[in-house]
């Protein structure tokens, strides 16, 4: 044994660092792995030559690597995503390399003692599981892989800071809990010292991360933990010197990426943040990129906020993440120290300026009722935010929401379901795939009323969300008639629309209940019976319900603009039909969002091109001041228009067709990853000439 420990630190340590995300229908996580390239650098900061690193995303390319050449540490990250990919690649790795240190790290693990002991515990396929921030944890445990010869039981035999790692079935050890490091500069750039290089590859969103830490503590989050409540930066230089390279990067990449991820908590919330936007604003100048900016914007300071994104020319939109209006349930989810009502107080601050706005709810939460909700909808649509995302409420391990205590307090009812995207096979039959468990019912909300919410967000998604019908709310908006309303009233009527429209709304709410189970052991059992992986390749189940169901609608929009303009003319009633000039301003309106939402996703999208004769200029009247008449925007005589997609948008859409295909899964990716308000038609002016006239409405 002797001699063979020797010859293993004879030679540069073997190590495999993943941060893993399953390939099958589409990417389910489409970002660079950051998080393992901070693990890499520092590492290799440490101990240079003395380590082989190899960095992995894919599941393919990990597999390859483990049956050609297994490591002598195998280290992934933990996320809900990625859980049990992680477990399968240890189970792969014991089979064919008893000899691997299997590591694991991340915010996926209880934040209880006495729980997360017993995570370690039920877990023996995990060898050692890093606390927090791991680059300094795991380069002790390197130096203790290399004084050790990589030998199980000697690594085990004493503590290693900022792990905890399992001894037996009855037994485990802790090391002691790192402090946090301030100085970040200290961590090696993974991009600036080439260990990003791999990953330009037209897949995957670069993602930077300019500091570490969340002052507020919201229950139901991982960045809630009070253990990292302090906000530590890297380096302005650091930042912007990262920029430069990935900016640099993209222009040599032979498949266009469009976007940009930030990882902060808060972006834009600190004054320093500013500079860091100017120097994404020369980048834009200078190459047009990034063109969508994707990042968490601060829950205060939103003045500051406003001022950054000015600058990125409606590239990246305001994060108005207030998770519900009820100051009962901020109360409860301990977020009742950010002022909602500041925040909606600036949402016409920002739309004055053309920057988009975006507001997250979260439906389930504690002290939340159906009632509470939809007036937290409500509140959120009446300030005039351009997209709601709405989710269920996860119970994910790290957060105070998922403890025994806040379970047994808010009387919390759970279902398992399947993350979208999230399931793979292994080369030898395995089968990979990832469950989230969501909150269904509490004290205060049945579940038929989890039920009811959710049909009112398909509407929000479809009708609401992205600016296809924006025109239309706005003129709701001038006449006082509630858009809330308007939605509710498109459910309640469901069975008056379209066939095609029924058809994906009845599709809708079949599948929020039969996602739902009452265990994860049955879930898991079920997927992996005969046929039923099947079930989900095919998309009949696993999927992003929201995500796909918009997808679809998005191949029958003449049938959505259709009866959602039959139901607002009911709602506007006699103030619409009994005024000739009223009747012509919502002709206008409705041949207008017509045309923009028309044949999006086609293949023969770029050829079909709809013209329409317009009264009005809408475009201009968008822009003007809310409380602004349509009627002062009447062209001295009809306009003709044509509604197409710009060569640069076209492009845009190829490219990402090419990453992400033309499924309902794919199509729903590339609208989060396009942004919602940029998939529609643009307005072209055209020559008058009558023969081309198609009117739509």
């Amino acid at each position: 044994m002797a001699n063979e420990n020797q010859l293993r630190i004879a030679r540069p340590l073997s190590i495999y660092l993943g941060d893993m995300t399953y390939t099958t229908v589409s990417l389910a996580n489409f970002v660079f792995p950051l998080n393992i390239g901070f693990i890499a650098a520092y590492a290799e900061k440490c101990f240079g030559k003395e380590i082989d690193l190899r960095l992995f995303k894919y599941l393919e390319d990990l597999e390859e690597a483990i049956y050609t050449k297994p490591p002598d540490i195998l280290a992934l990250s933990n996320y809900p995503w990625n859980f049990n990919l992680g477990l399968e690649f240890f189970s792969m790795t014991r089979a064919i390399s008893p000899r691997t240190i299997c590591v694991m790290g991340g915010p996926n693990i209880p934040l209880e003692d006495e729980a997360r002991t017993q995570f370690v515990k039920h877990n023996p396929l995990i060898d050692f599981y890093a606390y927090l921030e791991g680059e300094e944890a795991f380069a002790a445990l390197v130096a203790r892989a290399m004084e050790t010869g990589v030998d199980h039981e000697k690594m085990k035999s004493t503590p290693i800071d900022g792990f905890i790692h399992r001894i037996s079935d009855t037994e485990v050890m802790k090391g002691a809990w790192l402090t946090r490091r301030r100085n970040l500069d200290e961590i090696p750039s993974p991009y600036l010292t080439g260990h990003m290089d791999k990953f330009f590859d037209g897949k995957l969103t670069p993602m930077m991360e300019t500091n570490r830490g969340c002052p507020f503590s919201c229950t139901f989050c991982h960045e809630g933990n009070q253990l990292i409540s302090k906000v530590n930066h890297f380096s302005i230089e650091r930042v912007k010197a990262e920029l430069d390279y990935i900016a640099a990067a993209i222009q040599r990449s032979p498949i266009l990426i469009s976007s940009l991820m930030f990882a902060d908590p808060n972006f834009a919330m600190y004054e320093r943040d500013y500079e860091i936007v100017e120097h994404i604003e020369k980048i834009q100048q200078r190459q047009g990129w990034p063109r969508s900016i994707t990042a968490s914007t601060g829950k205060n300071k939103k003045e500051r906020i406003a001022k950054a994104l000015r600058k990125l020319n409606g590239s990246m939109s305001m994060w108005m993440s207030v998770q519900s209006m009820d100051p009962d349930v901020l109360r409860e989810i301990q977020r009742d120290n950010i002022s909602t009502s500041q925040m909606m107080s600036l949402a016409s601050v920002y739309q004055e300026l053309g920057l988009p706005t975006l507001s997250e709810l979260i439906l389930c939460l504690p002290g939340d009722s159906y009632e509470k909700h939809v007036k937290s909808l409500s509140d959120v649509v009446e300030a005039g935010i351009d997209i709601i995302e709405t989710y269920t409420c996860m119970l994910l391990n790290g957060t105070e929401l998922n403890s025994a205590l806040s379970r047994a307090t808010y009387k919390l009812g759970s279902h398992f379901r399947i993350l979208p995207r999230d399931f793979g096979k292994f080369r030898d039959g395995r089968i990979s795939i990832e469950i989230e468990e969501v909150v269904t019912s509490t004290s205060t909300m049945s579940f038929e009323d989890y039920i009811e919410a959710r049909k009112l967000h398909l509407m929000i998604a479809v009708v609401y969300n992205g600016g296809g019908f924006s025109p239309l709310l706005r003129l709701l908006r001038q006449q006082k008639v509630s858009i809330i309303g308007l939605l509710q009233r498109l459910v309640a009527e469901i069975r008056s629309a379209p066939a095609s429209m029924q058809a994906v709304f009845n599709s809708f709410v079949r599948l929020t209940k039969e996602e739902l189970w009452n265990s994860e052991e049955e879930l898991r059992a079920y997927v992996r019976a005969e046929n039923n992986y099947e079930k989900l390749l095919k998309g009949e189940i696993g999927i992003n319900l929201i995500q796909n169901h918009m997808a679809m609608s998005l191949a029958v929009m003449d049938d959505w603009a259709q009866y959602v303009f039959q139901t607002a003319s009911t709602m506007l009633g006699d103030n619409l039909h009994n005024d000739i000039e009223s009747s012509a301003v919502f002709a206008d309106i409705h041949a207008f969002c017509a045309g923009s939402v028309h044949n999006i996703w086609g293949g023969d999208r770029n050829e079909d091109n709809p013209c329409v004769s317009l009264n009005y200029d809408i475009a201009s009247w968008m822009r003007s001041p809310l409380s602004t008449p349509l009627s002062q925007y009447k062209f001295r005589s009809p306009v003709m228009y044509q509604f197409g997609f710009s060569e640069t948008k076209k492009k845009e859409m190829a490219a990402q067709i090419q990453r992400y295909g033309t499924t309902a899964t794919g199509i729903g990716r590339i609208i989060i990853e396009m942004g919602r308000s940029r998939i529609w038609r643009e307005l072209v002016e055209l020559p008058a000439q009558p023969e081309q006239l198609a009117k739509i409405a």
